[in-house]
């Protein structure tokens, strides 16, 4: 090989890729990490509550009792 053979790489090697991609790495999770926070909560997800009627404290009155509720 001669000395006026020789030419500079063109371009960018693939190790300074790779530390690109490293040093974007934290910024992708934390938007993503944003994006899960704020989406809307999905309706399946959430509790269903049993309806459940409170008892009275007095007893009602027999139903052949001429007296109203």
């Amino acid at each position: 090989m001669r000395n006026t053979d020789y030419r500079e790489p063109q371009g960018h090697s693939f190790t300074e890729h790779l530390v690109f991609v490293a040093l974007l790495l934290p910024t992708f999770v934390v938007l993503a990490a944003a994006v899960v926070s704020l989406a809307p909560p999905e309706g399946s997800i959430g509790v269903e509550y049993r309806i459940v009627t409170a008892a009275a404290c007095e007893a009602c009155p027999p139903p052949d009792a001429d007296e109203g509720p």
